[in-house]
């Protein structure tokens, strides 16, 4: 095992940048990152999304997030999936594990987080168990409520396994964590 220091970059691709609701994730992820022996750089593409190149080198492992914007990512990420098709399939993606985050106000982030993973994995990065999210305004208000479905939905704290599965397979270690999802009766009536 290569016991180097590992890089993970952030990408923030929405369109609040450091002031939205995506930042919100980025600043807990940094929290649990911070537990772990790596380096950190965030990168918020819609101040710069040009010369990405020496940031891609840079990384070994990368966190990328958006806000949902009419079923889809911000367009600072669509804007860095378009000029970086150039590096597909190069050692500036292949194999480097990605985790990704997706904020959403009311709907659509689930698809805008299965999407996003398939281009990252087409595009030649590694997608680990376990490290997709997707924490909208609906989940925040219910888990307020804390109410008996609150294990169903995805909380801020699970951004804890997001990052250990991160990091599990940054360091080419197998010990992912799966969500502590409600296991007893999911076929249960709710409405």
């Amino acid at each position: 095992m290569n016991n180097k220091t590992k890089k993970i970059l952030i990408l923030n691709g929405s369109l609040g940048g450091s002031n939205g609701n995506t930042s919100v994730l980025i600043e807990t992820a940094l929290k649990y990152l911070k537990k772990h022996d790596v380096e950190i750089d965030i990168f918020h593409l819609e101040n710069n999304p040009n010369n990405i190149k020496n940031k891609l080198a840079w990384a070994d492992a990368f966190v990328f997030t958006s806000g949902t914007y009419w079923d889809s990512w911000g367009s600072p990420m669509q804007y860095f999936l378009e000029t970086s098709t150039q590096y597909e399939a190069s050692d500036l993606f292949l194999f480097k594990p990605a985790s990704v985050m997706i904020s959403m106000h009311s709907v659509g982030g689930k698809g805008v987080l299965s999407r996003l993973q398939g281009v990252l994995n087409t595009m030649g990065l590694s997608i680990p168990p376990m490290s997709g999210f997707v924490y909208s305004l609906a989940t925040h208000l219910s888990l307020e409520s804390n109410n008996e479905f609150h294990d169903d939905f995805w909380s801020l704290t699970d951004i804890e396994i997001i990052i250990h599965n991160l990091i599990t397979a940054v360091k080419h270690e197998h010990d992912f964590k799966a969500w502590p999802v409600d296991r007893k009766d999911p076929g249960r009536r709710w409405l």
